[in-house]
């Protein structure tokens, strides 16, 4: 690695050019003066090469070559939870250090094994759990401190993929992987897992989840897309090491009118955080009107923004999620599906 404490740009990779890719260079990466979009990887090499088009740099099929031959002061990784942890284990091989987007994979044993060697390398990283950066969500947190959160309720609620104009799913190539669960790990890990990593956040811990799914429903609809095979819906019960307790929802239903949300009940606090954005209520004991809290539009560049940084200062204080921490959430989503095959509780 060179050195990054100067005022040169700092050359960035990019691994996976599928749709989330998207939303981070639209976002952040193409708009920072600061960097320069080195190179561009995806085992498709007509995504890899729209890619360098449309923002330059190089484009390559495969990560590890494309870590070899570019030099590169920090790489992102943006790939299905099928593909890790092969592009990681290249970013620590070559000593580049990495944003990785959730869920971190779906082995738990490789993932425990690939944070470890992280840590003693003492890469800086940071896991994809952009919610964290959210001003309504780190001004909960900050509450909760001084006034502990008893009880968790949340949801996630989406569409189940339909073969349709206009299905996100259907329509992009998410639709390959997405609604198959040994490819995803499912909707809870895939997509859910916002809103679990966000029980952790601000709750702490999790000790143990009990969950139950529901199946076949979606299977009736003509028009399901073909590869569908996921839990139509899942209800994951989760008891903290705090004593506090939490239920978290996931479905693929209508979600028109529920969506996602998540609330959070203490002693003199109770506080409402709805939608993608997680706007905020906070209702305080005594008080007759809600603080609210209004969600930033474009999360991705200030989570990036906070990666960068810590690359080129040295300073990891603003990032908010390590790979490792983000390995303890996947490793939540995970134990949820683990409850739902063995049909009994799972101690984390």
């Amino acid at each position: 690695m060179t050195d990054t404490n100067t005022n040169r740009k700092l050359r960035v990779g990019v691994i996976g050019c599928g749709g989330i890719s998207n939303s981070h260079l639209q976002q952040g990466l193409s708009k920072f003066e600061d960097i320069e979009l080195a190179a561009f990887c995806d085992v498709i090499p007509e995504r890899a090469e729209k890619h360098a088009a449309k923002y330059g740099g190089k484009a390559y099929d495969d990560a590890s070559k494309m870590l070899e031959n570019t030099r590169l002061d920090a790489a992102f990784i943006f790939i299905p939870p099928y593909a890790h942890t092969g592009p990681e284990r290249a970013c620590l091989a070559a000593g580049v250090p990495f944003e990785v987007e959730k869920p971190l994979g779906l082995n738990s044993d490789e993932m425990r094994k690939m944070a470890a060697e992280v840590e003693a390398s003492g890469l800086i990283t940071s896991a994809g759990f952009m919610t964290r950066y959210r001003k309504s969500i780190n001004q909960v947190r900050e509450l909760l401190q001084s006034d502990p959160a008893i009880l968790l309720d949340g949801a996630w609620v989406g569409g189940p993929p339909l073969v349709k104009e206009g299905d996100y799913f259907a329509n992009n190539p998410i639709g390959l992987w997405w609604p198959i669960k040994e490819r995803s790990g499912g909707q809870f890990v895939e997509q859910v897992i916002h809103t679990v990593d966000l029980a952790r956040y601000l709750v702490g811990e999790a000790a143990e989840v009990y969950a139950f799914a529901a199946k076949g429903f979606n299977k009736k609809l003509p028009n399901l897309i073909p590869q569908y095979d996921l839990e139509d819906a899942m209800v994951v019960s989760i008891r903290f090491e705090s004593g506090a307790v939490g239920n978290i929802m996931s479905a693929c239903c209508n979600g028109a009118h529920g969506g996602i949300f998540l609330n959070l009940w203490a002693a003199h606090h109770t506080v409402h955080l709805t939608g993608w954005g997680h706007d905020a209520k906070i209702y305080t004991q005594g008080e007759k009107e809600p603080a609210t809290i209004q969600s930033e539009e474009e999360i991705f560049g200030v989570e990036d923004r906070a990666f960068l940084d810590a690359v080129r200062t040295g300073d990891r204080s603003r990032i908010k999620c390590t790979y490792a921490d983000g390995v303890k959430t996947t490793q939540l989503a995970l134990a949820a599906n683990e409850s739902v095959a063995t049909g009994k509780p799972v101690k984390i």
